[in-house]
C-alpha cells in the first residue's frame, strides 16, 4: 500500500472511532439517567456497582419497613428489647421468625425486567406501591431488577444476564436475611421499629391536634382526608430531609442563604448603597 493510501486509510478511521466512543458515551449517560430517574442519590459518573449498591439497599429498606409494618406483631417478642433479654429470648431461632423471614424472601423476584424508564417511575410514585412505612417488598424488588437490568448494561465484564441476576438476587436475600436477623439482636433497631409500628397505626404525626393560623389541613375544619394528607405530608417531608438528597438540597439553600447574607447584610442592596438594590 502506498503511504498516501495508508495514511488516508488512518483519518477515515478516526471519526469512526470518534463516532463509536461518542455511542457509547451517549448510552451509558441514557442508562444513567434511567437509573436516576428513579434513585437520585445515584452519582452521575457511576458505574455499574453504584446501581447494584442502590438496588440492595432498596430491597433491604423494604424488608426493614415490612418488619415494622408486619413483623412486630407477628413474629414473637420479648417485653423487654435489652440486649441480655434478646439473647436469651433468640428471636432470631423463634419458628415465628423464621416464617416471617420466608414470607419476605418468597415475595422477592429478583429477574430481568422490562420495565423502562418511565414505567418504574410510575409504579414507584403508585399509591398501591407504598404506605406510611414504605414500599411494598414486591414493588422494591420490581424496582430493583430495573435498576439492576441498568446495571447490567453498564458492566463491560459480564456477558451472561442469567448469570449476573442469580448472583444478584442470592445477595440480596443474603442481605435481608442479615438485616431482618440484625433488626431482633440489636435493642435500638428493634425499639425503632416498634416504635415506627406503633406511630404509624396511632396516625403520628398528630394532624388532628395541629392547629394551623392560615387554616388548612391542620385547621379545626378540615376533614379527616385533609389532615390524613397533610401528615402524610409531613412524613414525607421528614424522610426527604433524612434522605442523602435532601441533606444535599439543605445544604445547597444554606450555602445561597450564607451568600447572600455576605452581599447584602454589608449594605449592598440597601437604600443609598452602592448595590443594583439602591436605585430605583
Amino acid at each position: 500500500m502506498k503511504p498516501l493510501d495508508a495514511l488516508r486509510g488512518r483519518l477515515v478511521a478516526v471519526p469512526a472511532a470518534v463516532r463509536r466512543r461518542s455511542r457509547d458515551a451517549a448510552s451509558r449517560s441514557r442508562i444513567l439517567a434511567d437509573a436516576r430517574a428513579l434513585s437520585p442519590d445515584i452519582p452521575r459518573a457511576a458505574d455499574a456497582g453504584h446501581l447494584i449498591r442502590a438496588a440492595r439497599r432498596l430491597v433491604r429498606r423494604a424488608a426493614q419497613d415490612e418488619f415494622a409494618r408486619e413483623g412486630v406483631t407477628q413474629v414473637r417478642l420479648p417485653e423487654e428489647m435489652g440486649r441480655a433479654e434478646l439473647r436469651r429470648a433468640d428471636v432470631p431461632g423463634e419458628a415465628s421468625f423464621q416464617a416471617f423471614v420466608e414470607d419476605v424472601l418468597s415475595a422477592l423476584d429478583i429477574a430481568p425486567t422490562v420495565l423502562e424508564r418511565d414505567d418504574a417511575v410510575e409504579l414507584a410514585a403508585a399509591p398501591t406501591s407504598a404506605d406510611g412505612y414504605g414500599l411494598s417488598p414486591e414493588v422494591a424488588a420490581d424496582l430493583a431488577s430495573y435498576l439492576l437490568s441498568r446495571a447490567f448494561e453498564l458492566d463491560e465484564e459480564c456477558s451472561d444476564v442469567g448469570e449476573f441476576f442469580d448472583a444478584q438476587a442470592q445477595r440480596i436475600r443474603e442481605d435481608v436475611r442479615a438485616a431482618l436477623v440484625r433488626q431482633v439482636k440489636v435493642p435500638l433497631e428493634l425499639k425503632v421499629a416498634r416504635d415506627r409500628h406503633r406511630r404509624i397505626e396511632t396516625g403520628e404525626p398528630d394532624a388532628e391536634n395541629f392547629a394551623s393560623p392560615v387554616g388548612g389541613p391542620g385547621d379545626a375544619d378540615a376533614t379527616d382526608e385533609e389532615r390524613q394528607g397533610f401528615g402524610q405530608r409531613a412524613q414525607a417531608a421528614y424522610d426527604f430531609a433524612q434522605s442523602e438528597a435532601g441533606r444535599a438540597t439543605f445544604g445547597a439553600l444554606r450555602t445561597g442563604a450564607e451568600k447572600a447574607y455576605e452581599k447584602y447584610g454589608k449594605g449592598e442592596g440597601r437604600a443609598g448603597g452602592t448595590g443594583s438594590g439602591a436605585k430605583r
